[in-house]
């Protein structure tokens, strides 16, 4: 009897100890897998609720408004060019994925929920409506009339601070400026106002003077859609976009936008690219011309009378302009950028501690031109964008401000009065205007961060080190003299 209550005992713990992990294990993964899905879903309810899938289409409407924001950043018509080619180059299914990237990245469950509930209210749909209504092509001229009338007639100061709220919360105007700055980029090489060798600093001008362009445009398209809402119902809108949820929200469309666009633009220059090749050509048949290319473009582009564009309008003859075509040169392997001014070593110091970004970028197209191998298994059109990325990086370098010591001022500004030994050191007495100024060795001197190496018998010994594209430390003496107004100078690599 015990062996058998034994057997019976023993059989049954086995079957509990068997069944136990297979039972832990089912318990334990159907909620994993649910969390998945939910936060899928809950994503989903999200895009689909905030209007997700507007938001190029909303920022291509900003642009278009912005279209004479700038007469040389865009000629009539590059606009409508360069969308159409990005449209092209990147679906919106695509942009629409990439939008999405970063709520999955940074995926914050309150946040997720907050403002699927503010999208979901009357006033959530409510704005969202007026906004569509407000980007729609057919209310463009409704917009003008508005903008006129404001101008004579203008709102509360309330209301134009809320409004101002929105803009800078919804990162409108720097989402405008995003893609405005890519259309003119990706138009370069076929705008006769814009220079090849000065494309770079041009961008970076434009950036800043848009700025406050671009902002007013967003500001009146923003009044115009909240034209029939109470300041009650604008400050509840403002209030949710300035919460964490909001922000939350706001920051992830602003990072995805972005980066939507840089692919986008990535995709198009390749587009771009081959247009070129195209025209370059010499036809007969243009292919991607005519189906890229808006009609009033084309004859400037390849220099023949566009089967689409009248001869004749109604103010007359039609008058065209000869071509301006950009070609790809031949390769120099960095020497192109041999125009740029090597970086003082102690601004590219700076650029380290403080500009990581920056620096790491040098680094980069450092090794990256002391490869020819790699520069020459680049395409044309990737050792072209390469070559424009470097030289903005070196402009860039040259533009870094540090603080300077009175003495960092031009060579003829400096005057040397005389060199006095205390102990067993040299002290040289310079002065500038009515000002004196007493120099040791190591102390920083002239325009370019040079140092005093020397000082001895009537003359002081400055050396200048920099550094050029390829990584090359150059050094450079000056040797400052009583007899002299200005410095006599030498010149050394290393």
């Amino acid at each position: 009897m015990r062996a058998r209550l034994y057997l019976k005992i023993s059989f049954f713990l086995w079957i509990v100890l068997a069944g136990l992990q297979p039972i832990v294990a089912s318990a334990m993964t159907p909620p994993a897998q649910e969390d998945l899905r939910s936060r899928n879903y809950r994503l989903n309810t999200l895009f689909k609720y905030s209007g997700l899938k507007d938001v190029l289409g909303n920022i291509e409407s900003i642009v278009q408004i912005s279209k004479n924001i700038s007469e040389d950043a865009l000629a009539p018509g590059q606009g409508e060019f360069a969308r159409e080619i990005m449209n092209q180059a990147y679906s919106s299914g695509k942009f629409f994925s990439v939008l999405r990237k970063p709520f999955n990245e940074d995926y914050k469950p309150q946040h997720v929920h907050s403002a699927t509930q503010w999208y979901r209210s009357t006033l959530g749909k409510k704005i969202l409506k007026l906004e569509a209504e407000a980007n729609d092509p057919v209310n463009r001229i409704a917009l003008e009339e508005f903008v006129k009338k404001i101008s004579n007639t203008p709102p509360s100061e309330m209301r134009i601070r809320l409004v101002e709220r929105i803009e800078n919360s919804a990162h409108l105007t720097k989402s405008g400026k995003t893609l405005f700055l890519g259309y003119v980029k990706l138009m370069q090489p076929f705008n006769k106002n814009i220079d090849r060798k000065e494309a770079g600093k041009f961008l970076r001008v434009l950036e800043k003077s848009i700025t406050e362009p671009m902002r007013e445009v967003v500001l009146r398209s923003l009044l115009f859609s909240f034209r029939n809402l109470k300041d009650k119902e604008i400050e509840e809108y403002a209030r949710f976009l300035n919460s964490d949820s909001g922000q939350w929200f706001n920051q992830k469309v602003f990072n995805g936008f972005k980066k939507g666009v840089k692919r986008a633009l990535y995709k198009a220059g390749l587009i771009q690219v081959d247009l070129l090749k195209e025209i370059d050509s010499g036809g007969p048949d243009y292919p991607l011309l005519k189906d890229m290319v808006p009609p009033g473009q084309r004859y400037l582009l390849i220099g023949k009378r566009d089967p689409f564009q009248p001869l004749v309008n109604n103010k007359g003859l039609v008058v065209f302009t000869e071509p301006d075509l950009r070609r790809f040169e031949a390769r120099l392997f960095g020497a192109e950028l041999k125009d740029i001014p090597p970086v003082a070593l102690q601004v590219f110091e700076e650029i380290e501690d403080r500009h990581p970004k920056l620096y790491k970028k040098l680094k980069y197209f450092e090794f990256l031109f002391n490869n020819q191998e790699k520069l020459e298994d680049l395409e044309d059109e990737e050792y072209a964008q390469v070559v424009a990325d470097y030289r903005d990086a070196l402009e860039k370098s040259s533009e870094i401000r540090m603080d300077e010591s009175p003495l960092q001022v031009d060579y003829n500004s400096l005057r040397m009065t005389g060199i006095i030994k205390k102990k067993m050191e040299a002290v040289a007495m310079f002065e500038i205007e009515t000002t004196g100024y007493a120099v040791k060795k190591g102390d920083r001197i002239g325009p370019f961060f040079g140092y005093v190496k020397e000082i001895q018998g009537d003359q002081v010994i400055v050396i200048e080190e920099f550094r050029d594209y390829l990584g090359n430390i150059l050094t450079n003496k000056k040797i400052i003299q009583f007899s002299q107004s200005t410095p006599i100078e030498g010149n050394t690599n290393s």
